[in-house]
């Protein structure tokens, strides 16, 4: 009896232990796999940062990161809220926030508020910020001939528009170095972004979603540009880096050939510029300027001082 007793007695010391093991191994890898997944959505949370970031550095006209937040987050994901502004010559006004998410296997950024949205009808052809409802300013490729709705020149628009700030996207006939582009503009308008590349594509029968090249220049805290050789390099390092470009032989071509310039012989396809819509008039018979779009326009009120 004493035999069974013992033997009974090691089976149920036996099965604790096992059971005790099996608990611990559960908790174990239970822990282990949550620690990855968050590890493998850490990772995935700041590669989707870099995307980001690098879509607003190259493809942004005149567009600012006010900030970015995590919204429902867990250890498998959650999501990256990412709050833009513009700045129209000293006026901040709001543009489109961009909702991303993340994972432990995979990062998105919602392109569809990346690219504008499109209105037509009988009269009229724009673009618009999807969120906003905001006039998107347009750029037009030197390359191409023949866009849908013909290529506007909206500069004497602005005559009728008092006292308001605006941002306009100037198109140029063909590509100018950017040393003289410093020269063809009035100085009581601010430069804010170069228009260097877009892909040279079918626009005829409709806009074909394809995204202007450029990058944002730094200002000083007098307005004035006081970096651009930085802006440039900063500019096609990320370029180089873009998953967009990695099988575009026409994009890799302009990276090659332009990379290496400094910024004052670098080709300029246009810009972007801000200011009173009154300061734009020095533009309007210029023979440079191919076409210029209206974006984003702001009344002036006594208690914000226009920049220029």
């Amino acid at each position: 009896m004493d035999l069974k007793k013992s033997i009974r007695k090691a089976k149920r010391k036996q099965f604790i232990v096992i059971g005790a093991i099996t608990v611990v191994s559960f908790a174990v890898l239970f822990v282990g796999f949550f620690v990855g997944m968050d590890k493998l959505s850490t990772k995935n949370y700041h590669t989707l940062l870099e995307v980001i970031n690098d879509q607003e550095m190259i493809a942004s006209p005149n567009t600012q990161l006010d900030s970015q937040v995590i919204a429902n987050s867990s250890p498998f994901g959650g999501e990256v809220v990412t709050n833009r502004s513009k700045n129209i010559d000293g006026y901040t006004v709001e543009w489109s926030n961009l909702r991303s998410r993340y994972s432990f296997f995979r990062n998105s950024i919602d392109w569809n508020e990346v690219y504008p949205g499109s209105y037509y009808s009988s009269k009229n052809f724009y673009e618009y910020n999807r969120q906003t409802k905001q006039k998107v300013a347009s750029f037009y490729n030197p390359a191409i001939t023949n866009y849908y709705g013909g290529i506007k020149n909206e500069l004497s628009e602005l005559d009728k528009m008092e006292n308001q700030v605006a941002e306009v996207a100037i198109s140029f006939d063909k590509p100018y170095p950017y040393e003289e582009v410093r020269k063809m503009l009035p100085s009581n308008v601010n430069l804010v972004w170069l228009y260097v590349y877009s892909e040279t594509v079918n626009e005829k029968e409709g806009p074909s979603g394809t995204l202007p090249y450029g990058f944002q220049l730094s200002m000083d805290d007098h307005n004035e540009i006081f970096d651009p050789e930085n802006d440039k390099q900063h500019f096609f390092e990320t370029l180089e880096k873009s998953p967009m470009f990695a099988d575009n032989q026409e994009g890799q071509k302009f990276i090659q050939q332009n990379k290496n310039k400094k910024v004052e012989k670098l080709p300029i396809w246009g810009v972007m510029l801000t200011g009173q819509t009154k300061n734009f008039k020095a533009l309007q018979n210029e023979p440079f300027v191919r076409g210029a779009s209206i974006g984003v326009t702001a009344p002036i009120v006594p208690y914000i001082q226009p920049e220029r």
